[in-house]
């Protein structure tokens, strides 16, 4: 199932996520300004699970971590048709919002109303490289990773910088 190998391809982004990005530390992309989200669709990141009665769980990832889908959620952002969009919330907290989509279409309008709205981002890659199109912007609220392959789909990551990195910093421990 593609969404199952889009699923994996983001939780590898997230646990790599500035480990091997080639950013400097503290990223190298800013917000266009004024653009930062600090959340996603009017749920504010570290929002408690018990405050949205819309929300069902579509995975548990592990005894703190939860995935769910927001009942009655466009799976559209403007022209884009996304395949999913899971919420992400860390010890009951929302932290993580994860999109996927199909197709070059969905890919290139995706992008350019990222571009649009957040400003470039900085790419990921090098001259040469045959991983995916990827994308980031780093803020001091959020973090965005956009990426695509063409086999595998595409998909957009968006999460709170503070409570991802809390949550890797306890992981650690």
């Amino acid at each position: 199932m593609k969404a199952l190998r889009i699923l994996i391809i983001f939780l590898g982004i997230l646990l790599m996520g500035g480990l091997a990005t080639g950013l400097p530390p503290g990223g190298s992309s800013d917000f266009k300004p004024g653009s930062e989200p600090d959340g996603f669709r009017g749920i504010k990141w570290g929002t408690d699970i018990a405050t949205l009665k819309d929300m069902a769980l579509v995975m548990k990832i592990d005894d703190d971590t939860k995935r769910y889908k927001r009942d009655g959620d466009a799976l559209k952002m403007g022209e884009v048709k996304l395949s999913f969009i899971h919420y992400e919330f860390w010890k009951g907290v929302f932290y993580l919002v994860d999109i996927g989509f199909e197709g070059a279409e969905n890919w290139n309008n995706l992008r350019a109303r990222m571009f649009a709205t957040f400003g470039k981002g900085q790419s990921e890659l090098e001259k040469g490289d045959q991983l995916p199109l990827r994308y980031r912007w780093e803020g001091e609220k959020t973090t965005i990773i956009l990426i695509y392959d063409s086999n595998m789909g595409g998909g957009l990551t968006i999460s709170s910088t503070e409570i991802t990195d809390q949550k890797a910093k306890e992981e650690k421990e």
